[in-house]
């Protein structure tokens, strides 16, 4: 996994561990699929640049 793909997979995990959401819970208040948020966890799959910036944009905003 290369230093993005870890720092999303770190955020996600960070972000879930601090306010004790599920991958369903963050996936629906995201408004991204579940499988979406696996992939991006675990670095495979696809998912596009937009998406990532879609999480990216409600961790920021709901921390």
């Amino acid at each position: 996994m290369n230093q993005q793909l870890e720092e999303l997979s770190d955020a996600i995990i960070n972000y879930q561990v601090k306010h004790h959401v599920t991958d369903t819970d963050l996936a629906f208040a995201s408004h991204l699929s579940v499988e979406k948020i696996h992939s991006m966890k675990t670095g495979k799959g696809e998912f596009t640049a937009e998406e990532i910036s879609q999480l990216y944009d409600y961790l920021a905003v709901s921390h």
